[in-house]
């Protein structure tokens, strides 16, 4: 594996508070979006200034305010381990508390809300990606404090602070659901543009238009009414309203706890265990009716160097990268998953010994032709070459289990390993390694029986090159 810094790049040559905010990843988006994102938050923070100093603060507001944030913290905390999805919305359900404020509360309050719920989730999830989660929070203060400031705009005669009796109620409700809609408007519509420039392949239903995300958009808007008629009514209530926001959280995520038991967050791939469970299902169904079945395991040569050399996030990149080809170039009904740090597994159902090189041989050369371009961090214009090794073994009935495969794969992958190649585990009974149509030369291994001894080729690694503006190209 080899990594080049592209021309272009930031020259190394700040230092302090300069190089912090050259490293800040919103710098590496595309021109479009990187303008949408800087827009967005500096009319969110010129909005909050003003309606900040319009404002008269009291203390009953104030306290108001604080048990509403410790509402929203509770919340943050009570899916704080859960990792969001991305490239889409999140329902977070946050704005049940961020349309309250915005009803009972002065708009300056709605403005500053998203602000001390931004900083706690920063600092109890470390690992989020800061310029989102600003941005996200920039859209929740326009959208909610815009309604905040339609609200309070309504004729007392109409809306006002408190909801009344009778006929006034149903208006101050109806009033409150169309504030909601505007704060939802404005806070998903922001969204989707910047995911569309991200992504324009993005669809703008799959994102707000489906069953799912409506249901949850009218239960979120629904719980939000009924909370700020509870607290309009009486603070103190607003207590007996966080369990059942809470438990309606977690039913939520229901379907994603699922996914992560089974699914690996760097790669999207089945983890281990899942895969391990999946392929002993797979094993058992090949031996039921005698089919054929081989095991491909994907080494990436001196993964450690990527995260010593770039950090984690260029890691994650290579990981990714190879994910995709994996999925891109191999069958529907194959299992593939991540086996460890630096090793994948795939199960290929109804496949030889013959079609399995084929298809491994063909992974090893579309892996070495595209190489990872990181796109965000410090190290964005650093471009990786994977090298990898692979091996490959095939059911055969005294080698049927997952176990045995998996023990046969590995002592190819352990010869393939210092030639970058494709080895496949022969018989049980005689393992005969192979690099792709050839028979590798026992002169290839030191300690091996034969003649010569000659040296062991050397195992392919990690190269890390930088160039700045004034380099030459490297070879």
């Amino acid at each position: 594996m080899a990594a080049l810094r592209l021309q272009g790049c930031w020259p190394g040559t700040l230092s302090g508070p300069a190089r912090q905010a050259r490293d800040w990843q919103v710098w590496a988006l595309p021109a479009p979006l990187r303008g949408f994102v800087l827009a967005v938050t500096a009319a969110a923070v010129t909005a909050t200034g003003v309606a900040t100093a319009a404002t008269r603060w009291r203390l009953p507001q104030l306290a108001v305010f604080v048990a509403l944030l410790a509402c929203g913290v509770a919340l943050i905390e009570s899916t704080r381990t859960i990792r969001e999805v991305h490239g889409s919305i999140v329902r977070d359900l946050q704005p049940v508390w961020y349309l309250a404020i915005a009803v009972t509360l002065p708009p300056a309050y709605a403005f500053l809300a998203p602000l001390p719920l931004l900083v706690y989730k920063l600092c109890r999830a470390p690992g989020m990606v800061a310029y989102r989660r600003v941005f996200s929070n920039a859209t929740i203060s326009l959208g909610y404090g815009t309604a905040a400031v339609l609200f309070h705009a309504v004729p007392r005669s109409v809306a006002g602070p408190a909801p009344g009796a009778g006929a006034h109620v149903l208006s101050w409700v109806l009033v409150v659901v169309g504030c909601g809609l505007v704060g939802w408007v404005i806070n998903d519509g922001l969204i989707v543009v910047a995911i569309k420039l991200a992504d324009r392949g993005a669809g703008v239903r799959e994102l707000v238009g489906t069953r799912a995300t409506l249901t949850a958009d009218l239960v979120e808007l629904s719980l939000g009414v009924s909370l700020a008629l509870v607290v309009a009514i009486q603070p103190l209530l607003m207590a007996l309203a966080l369990p059942s926001v809470l438990l309606y959280r977690r039913y939520m995520m229901r379907a994603q706890l699922v996914a992560e038991a089974r699914i690996d967050p760097r790669t999207g791939l089945l983890n281990a265990g899942a895969w391990r469970r999946e392929a002993e299902v797979e094993l058992a169904r090949a031996q039921r009716h005698q089919g054929r079945a081989a095991l491909v395991i994907v080494h990436i040569g001196q993964f450690a160097s990527v995260t010593e050399t770039a950090g984690r996030q260029a890691a994650d990149e290579v990981l990714r990268r190879m994910a995709c080809i994996l999925r891109e170039h191999l069958r529907g009904y194959d299992l593939i998953g991540r086996q460890a740090a630096d090793r994948f597994a795939v199960l290929l159902p109804e496949t030889g010994l013959d079609e399995a090189r084929r298809v491994s041989e063909r992974l090893r050369d579309q892996l070495a032709a595209e190489p990872v371009d990181v796109q965000h961090g410090g190290h964005a214009g650093f471009v990786f070459r994977m090298t990898v090794s692979i091996g490959v073994a095939v059911r055969e009935e005294s080698r049927s289990s997952l176990a045995g495969l998996i023990q046969a794969a590995d002592s190819a992958l352990a010869s393939a390993d210092w030639a970058g190649a494709v080895v496949c585990a022969g018989p049980a009974d005689a393992a005969r390694p192979r690099l792709g149509d050839r028979r590798l030369s026992r002169r290839a291994f030191p300690g091996s029986p034969g003649r010569g001894g000659a040296a062991r080729p050397r195992r392919p690694g990690f190269r890390g090159r930088r160039r700045h503006r004034s380099s030459q190209t490297a070879g």
